[in-house]
């Protein structure tokens, strides 16, 4: 679910120790981030969820976490088009693969 070359950049680029702790600012992030997704989801906030889901989709992409960035464009586009049958079958999706991720992103704290 983590692009290995977006980790090995990251550390790279800040070293190990910090890499470590802005994973965790990421996990933390990405929490927040899908609680208020999910909840501009429910009360039809269209805005909302293309905003949180673009914001999502481009930290997730930071860290290599392509499959929900990869959701969260999915997400994005389908706001954007207000195709509510394609977000009710995105939003499905959305808490299993947020929780996959953040599990296998404790890996790299």
């Amino acid at each position: 679910m983590f692009e290995k070359e977006a980790i090995l950049k990251l550390q790279n680029d800040v070293g190990e120790e910090l890499a470590k702790e802005l994973m965790l600012v990421f996990i933390n992030e990405t929490k927040k981030i899908v609680d208020n997704l999910l909840d501009a989801y429910e009360h039809a906030q269209l805005d909302n969820v293309i905003l949180f889901s673009h914001s999502l989709k481009s930290s997730a992409r930071t860290y290599g976490a392509e499959i929900l960035a990869g959701l969260c464009e999915k997400i994005e586009a389908a706001g954007k088009n207000e195709n509510q049958t394609e977000l009710n079958m995105l939003f499905k999706q959305l808490p299993e693969i947020c929780d996959k991720t953040l599990l296998l992103a404790i890996n790299y704290t």
